[in-house]
């Protein structure tokens, strides 16, 4: 994984796929901001609030580095890849595309309890200009895919789950140090999953965070985006944290 900077953004990130990056650190005299819908909109109301929203606070649409969604429940491979593909033309039609490169990091989960009709927004993130030293971050959702499938698939014993777990910390682990971050910049960790995570709550989620553990987790009863999955993660590190009601 490489840094890939976005100068009209403010930030760099690193290249994962179509969908999404890996993750995203604000450049130097920038930081990155977290926005949260107290009521989440059908995606492309949502993106349209996000549009009117930097427009207020002066900031381009390249500014946007971050999104969070939530679905109605997890899709298949292909209703997945025909819904990024719907997804992407919002950037792209904003000019967020870099060399038709997509640096905006995303988490994407289905509630699994009273998840909404259709997909929608939930919170963003976006940069601004700060003089304030150290690295803000957002790191897109992992869950247990690896290139060659899903870890332990079909299997949610308590063994299993730990080894589901110990793979997507790892990816998160990858992540922060190739952002150029460290876990003393990490302030919230969030964990996606029908399954509880007490089990291996010590040992695999909290003893990799350090002295960061202090601010422990949050964790959200619900599904990752693709059929078969059951353990994502996402992370970050931000310094101002706000709450969108409209």
């Amino acid at each position: 994984m490489h840094l890939v900077n976005h100068p009209s953004g403010g930030f760099a990130f690193l290249p994962g796929g179509p969908p999404y990056s890996a993750g995203v650190v604000a450049l130097p005299g920038f930081e990155i901001v977290r926005a949260t819908l107290q009521r989440p909109l059908p995606y492309r109301a949502g993106f349209a609030l996000i549009d009117r929203y930097l427009a207020t606070v002066g900031r381009p649409a390249t500014a946007l580095c971050a999104i969070e969604l939530r679905s109605p429940k997890p899709w298949s491979m292909e209703d997945f890849r025909a819904f990024n593909a719907e997804y992407r033309i919002e950037l792209q039609t904003r000019g967020i595309l870099l060399d038709e490169v997509n640096p905006v990091a995303r988490t994407n989960v289905a509630p699994a309890y009273l998840p909404p009709e259709e997909p929608s927004l939930y919170a963003f993130s976006y940069t601004v200009p700060a003089a304030t030293t150290g690295r803000t971050f957002v790191i897109a959702g992992a869950g247990d895919l690896d290139e060659h499938g899903i870890i332990a698939e079909g299997q949610t014993s308590p063994e299993a789950m730990r080894t589901k777990a110990s793979f997507v910390m790892r990816v998160m682990l990858q992540r922060l140090a190739a952002l150029g971050c460290g876990i003393d910049d990490v302030t919230d960790m969030t964990v996606y999953s029908v399954h509880s995570p007490l089990d291996f709550l010590t040992d695999i989620l909290l003893s990799p965070l350090g002295a960061a553990a202090v601010h422990a987790f949050h964790w959200y009863y619900s599904r990752p985006p693709i059929a078969g999955l059951e353990f994502e993660v996402d992370m970050r590190g931000v310094r101002q944290e706000l709450r969108i009601w409209e």
